[in-house]
């Protein structure tokens, strides 16, 4: 009975963390498709840059994966859970982003029937594909933090996509130097780990 209403609470934390994190996400992605012009000559607020900047950063696919990751690592009780839960936010993030994108004037563009079917059929399959992974991933990291090193190619993956043309505004900039420091983070902290383990096999051996 205990372990049946433990599991109730567990599914309730995630849908409050799902609801209230998509609708974060969701409005900032749809932000981010409407960025103001950062081009020379055009005057843009601090607070303009740094809404900005939350937006581009939120709306980055590293940023989705790291979110489906701390699902994962919260609300998964085995690799299985991790998944499934990983790929339920990410599907019901995504579905929050169309519909607050139906509010926005500039995001809509007129599809056939069969290209939106084609656009969603992608979305929805990239969604539980990259959640899914997310969440096993985030799972995993209870068990090794070695699994960083698949976060930490998928930001270097970022970076290439993002290309050169990235570093000609202030918040693509911003962008992409968070991702060095992220980048910078995960290896130094796989370092740390690796050398306390060593330090501790040795300290055992030597007992």
């Amino acid at each position: 009975m205990e372990g049946k209403q433990k599991h109730q609470g567990n599914w309730k934390r995630f849908i409050i963390f799902t609801f209230i994190i998509g609708l974060v996400v969701g409005f900032f992605s749809v932000r981010s498709d409407n960025l103001p012009y950062f081009g020379k000559g055009m005057t843009v607020s601090v607070f303009e840059i740094v809404l900005s900047y939350l937006a581009v950063m939120i709306n980055s696919l590293p940023i989705w994966f790291i979110v489906a990751m701390i699902v994962g690592y919260l609300f998964g009780r085995n690799i299985k859970e991790g998944i499934l839960l990983g790929a339920i936010y990410t599907v019901i993030a995504i579905t929050l982003y169309f519909v607050i994108g139906n509010f926005y004037e500039d995001t809509q563009i007129p599809l056939s029937f069969k290209e939106q079917i084609e656009t969603l059929a992608i979305w929805y399959g990239a969604s539980i594909v990259g959640g899914g992974i997310g969440g096993g991933v985030g799972f995993l990291y209870k068990k090794t933090p070695y699994v960083l090193l698949i976060l930490l190619l998928g930001l270097i993956l970022q970076l290439f996509v993002n290309g050169a043309g990235s570093w000609s505004d202030i918040v693509r900039v911003a962008q992409n130097v968070t991702f060095c420091l992220m980048i910078v983070g995960i290896i130094c902290l796989l370092m740390i780990v690796k050398r306390t383990t060593r330090e501790t096999d040795e300290f055992s051996r030597s007992l």
